[in-house]
């Protein structure tokens, strides 16, 4: 913004002193002088878009990979049974409300298959969960 308002500026000044001139040759040559500044001022601005560009580049390209990274990683998707909350654990394939109450009742969980021996959730109901679920520090 602050460039295209600096090339206005330099070609509004530039018109306005080559109106002013009664000779010819000095109005071309002013008018040849202020149009080379201008192609100048162009070719810095557009490399400082094209630096600009290469930076956003760089930065969607990481960010793409940090979803790509959070996506492929399972441990970032699994449940904790000793600490996920009630809606957490209703997410779980076939867990509703009681059964969710029930896995926060009996915690704490060493093992995530103390779920089934504490009678939170039967064997059944485990395996749908089982790749779904940790137990960390109680």
């Amino acid at each position: 913004m602050r460039t295209n308002f600096s090339f206005t500026l330099a070609f509004a000044l530039a018109i306005g002193g080559i109106a002013c001139s009664n000779d010819p040759g000095t109005t071309r040559q002013q008018a040849a002088k202020t149009t080379e500044e201008l192609k100048q001022q162009s070719r810095e601005a557009a490399g400082n878009i094209k630096k600009g560009a290469a930076v956003a580049q760089t930065q969607i390209t990481a960010a793409a990979q940090g979803v790509k990274e959070g996506l492929n990683d399972e441990n970032s998707s699994l449940v904790d049974l000793n600490s996920g909350n009630k809606a957490q654990l209703m997410g779980l394939p076939g867990i509703d409300e009681a059964r969710a109450n029930a896995i926060i009742a009996d915690r704490p969980y060493q093992q995530p298959r103390d779920v089934v021996r504490k009678g939170a959730i039967t064997a059944n109901e485990y395996q749908k969960i089982s790749d779904h679920v940790t137990v960390g520090s109680s």
